[in-house]
């Protein structure tokens, strides 16, 4: 944790504003200068690569990928980022990832600027004002509750603390900044702490309900990406797997809960789920009862459907979580519902606990199958890399305590299907309920710099690439690896076309692209490149060199066939 600056009574309302950040363990700000925040940016020191101060740094970078880079910054550390953008259209570009926080329900603090007062109607650059983007108004619409609006000294402390309110509990927020109101001189004193520890509520008797509601039933666990949080999540699930007898599937990031050793590991569902995994959850009825921890009900996981367990039980940790409505979930439950608020792991013990006191009497399922797919993985077409097979020899491959971002391209379908389980080397996420591609490169760089220790892997596609190209150079020196799968296409809109709209000639699908030379544009922009050979065989040489955190970030270009379709999209479905 940095040592906040020492205050003095004449600071001004940036300098407290800092150091009340700076308290919150806020040390990585990312974004552009200019107009309106350049006063703010004064106080920041500026990054280096390989220099971690521990002051806070600000990396330039720009405000679409700077938007992104709380979201890994806080998936590899559990510690809280910032992004700042300048007025005008450039808070629309930052505020991509500021949708997926929402949507994720990761804390993350993102400060932009606003016209001074008396400017409206006199048409001022970067309007923000009523008359303009009316951007306060558009920020409130899609998080009511987290806007704080910094137009006063004397309440900078009043709405700062409610800030860190909302973000314990898991939620992004807006500073919103006006100049004249923070040039001024602050209040000398400091926000009160807001760590306040929260009592944690008796669980014995939502245990009671589970374990009544399960007798002579079937059990199935549902692992979300909440759960994935706790870093004892792998050996809860397991503990919790084999005293139930009870199969476990989970959500993309969920995986990142459960251990790949798991031996009812049953897979991932819905969206690139595994054949055994869905056919466990299609199988769900009167005679079952479900138990969700951590779970969003996301479309990417039960796929805008109702979930048919006789009795679902969610445990989660986050109030007003995204998917909710009235504080719960019981409107995606056919059947009873009860939900029990309490940190996950310490729940999950009391759960083991019970069981171990006095046996549940639910039915017993058998172990999962080895091969949790039933179906031969289809080919590519020649001159082209087998996706399959490059999966199968990465998972085979991943240096121990590493990190994996998949952006919205073929590899957050692909990706979990070939490999079937998690591997406990690696921790992949997909940030995917905002399905903003390209948002995972700024991720990808929060996540490395917040752990500059694991070596971080970002998946990317040729059509997701077009959203960041331009900041290739501000990461050339932060070591990130990215393979990027060119196939001139949007390929997950046309595999998802050709069957939603059949007789429909490709060329309507509208999605081709052009074929750059990726590899020209990534050393131009002073990464490493390398091409990889369709038959991989110089795959291996290419990995020797990843086997520690690189110094120099690295584009490995891979030429993928748009019509080897391996993960299944069952969203088709809904379109």
């Amino acid at each position: 944790m940095m040592k906040p600056p020492e205050r003095n009574f004449e600071d001004t309302g940036y300098e407290f504003l800092l150091t009340t950040l700076t308290e919150w363990g806020v040390d990585l700000y990312s974004g552009v200068t200019g107009g309106g925040v350049f006063h703010f940016l004064k106080y920041l020191s500026p990054f280096k690569p390989h220099q971690r101060n521990n002051v806070a740094e600000f990396l330039s970078l720009g405000e679409y990928s700077a938007g992104f880079v709380p979201l890994g910054y806080y998936l590899a550390s559990g510690r809280i980022a910032a992004a700042i953008a300048t007025m005008g259209a450039a808070t629309k570009l930052l505020s991509c990832g500021l949708t997926d926080a929402k949507l994720h329900d990761i804390p993350a603090v993102y400060l932009v600027p606003i016209c001074r007062a008396g400017t409206e109607g006199y048409c001022p650059l970067q309007d923000t004002s009523l008359y303009g983007s009316n951007i306060v108004q558009q920020l409130q619409a899609e998080l009511p509750n987290s806007v704080f609006v910094l137009d006063n000294t004397a309440t900078l402390t009043e709405k700062l603390t409610q800030a860190k309110v909302q973000l314990n509990n898991s939620k992004p927020v807006v500073l919103v900044l006006i100049h004249e109101v923070l040039t001024s001189p602050s209040p000398d004193h400091r926000p009160p702490a807001t760590e306040q520890q929260m009592a944690v509520a008796n669980p014995a008797p939502f245990i009671e309900a589970f374990r009544q509601a399960s007798a002579g039933r079937r059990v199935v666990v549902l692992a979300g990406e909440e759960l994935a949080r706790y870093p004892d999540a792998n050996y809860l699930t397991t503990q919790l797997c084999a005293k139930l007898r009870a199969p476990i599937v989970w959500s993309i990031n969920g995986a990142n809960a459960v251990c790949r050793t798991n031996p009812y590991g049953y897979g991932y569902i819905s969206f690139g789920g595994n054949d055994r995994a869905l056919t466990l959850w299609q199988s769900l009825g009167e005679n079952d009862v479900l138990l969700a921890i951590g779970v969003c009900p996301d479309e990417y996981t039960i796929n805008l459907q109702k979930i048919s367990a006789a009795h679902t039980f969610f445990i989660t940790n986050i109030r007003d979580a995204y998917g909710h409505i009235d504080n719960g979930f019981s409107h995606v439950s056919r059947g009873a519902y009860q939900h029990f608020y309490a940190p996950l792991d310490i729940t999950l013990c009391a759960i083991i606990e019970a069981i171990e006191q006095q046996s549940f009497h639910n039915k017993h399922a058998s172990p999962a199958p080895k091969e949790l797919n039933t179906g031969a993985l289809p080919l590519p077409g020649k001159d082209y890399t087998d996706l399959a097979k490059l999966y199968q020899h990465l998972d085979s491959w991943w240096p121990i305590d590493s990190i994996g971002i998949d952006d919205v391209c073929l590899a957050y379908k692909d990706r979990q299907y070939v490999t079937q389980r998690p591997n406990n080397n690696i921790q992949f996420y997909s940030l995917y309920r905002g399905s903003a591609m390209g948002g995972a490169y700024g991720a990808a760089i929060g996540a490395r710099l917040a752990a500059p220790q694991k070596t971080v892997f970002l998946f990317s596609g040729d059509g997701c690439f077009r959203l960041f190209a331009g900041c290739l150079g501000e990461a050339r020196e932060i070591g990130v690896v990215l393979f990027l799968f060119n196939n001139a296409n949007y390929s997950i809109v046309e595999q998802g076309l050709s069957k939603i709209i059949p007789d429909v000639p490709n060329e309507y699908y509208h999605s081709q692209l052009y074929s750059l030379d990726y590899c020209a544009i990534a050393r131009a922009s002073g990464w490493e490149a390398e091409k990889l050979k369709t038959d991989l065989s110089n795959l291996n040489g290419i990995l020797n060199k990843l086997e520690k955190p690189p110094a120099r970030s690295m584009l490995i270009e891979v030429s993928v066939d748009p019509r080897q379709e391996l993960g299944s999209n069952p969203r088709v479905r809904n379109l």
